[in-house]
């Protein structure tokens, strides 16, 4: 099973959703959360970052990044983890890949028994009756990667389905691979005539990098 390493230290985490009213909502521009000021200002320069807020004492500096995409260095397929996962009160109830169990489930490896089709997989999601994505890396960005390492995780179908395609392409090319996370904003008309958008996160542009192996360590 892939996972995300736990005890890796990050220096931040960027995130394309935040809580509103008990769920994920996405957000129409990154959000960087470091308890960094130097990170904080270096990604401003890099992204047009604009102050949201900084905690008293300056233990956590946030920003609001303005740039459709973002280059990214992923040093190994570990450091990403896609799977679905359904929870209640007690906790995690459910984890599988769409088709198997995944750990830490106690009948891993066995039929997990969501349907095949993609359309049935997300309405059972939304009645609570079926697991929803929960995409998460751990990557270094590729403009300044002596930042260090950041986080990153989403709920989004679009961002679990092309985390799809960069597992299988990472897989085959070997090492550190970059890919591109990218912001898409999609309009629809609902049943009654208005006009709303939804901004959700996808992955692309899949390659592998020369990097310099020092520059990919991530500090235990």
């Amino acid at each position: 099973m892939v996972q995300i390493l736990e005890r890796e230290e990050l220096v931040g985490r960027i995130a394309a959703e935040e809580w509103r009213g008990g769920r994920r909502v996405g957000l129409r521009s990154w959000l960087l959360t470091t308890k960094s000021r130097e990170v904080a200002e270096r990604i401003s320069e890099l992204y047009q970052g604009e102050v949201v807020r900084t905690t008293a004492g300056g233990d956590s500096h946030v920003r609001r990044l303005h740039a459709r995409g973002i280059m990214v260095t992923v040093a190994r397929v570990a450091h990403v983890r896609r799977r679905l996962t359904l929870e209640s009160r007690q906790g995690l109830v459910h984890a599988c890949d769409g088709s198997r169990v995944l750990p830490p489930m106690p009948d891993e490896g066995k039929p997990c028994g969501c349907p095949d089709d993609l359309f049935a997989r997300r309405a059972a999601a939304r009645s609570g009756a079926g697991p929803r994505p929960d995409a998460r890396l751990v990557f270094y960005l590729a403009a300044a990667p002596e930042l260090g390492g950041f986080s990153f995780q989403s709920t989004a179908w679009q961002l679990y389905e092309s985390l799809g395609l960069v597992l299988h392409e990472s897989r085959r090319a070997g090492g550190p691979v970059q890919m591109e996370l990218v912001l898409r904003e999609q309009r629809m008309a609902t049943r009654s005539g208005l006009d709303v958008s939804c901004t959700y996160p996808e992955a692309h542009s899949v390659r592998r990098t020369s990097m310099v192996k020092s520059a990919l360590h991530l500090a235990a």
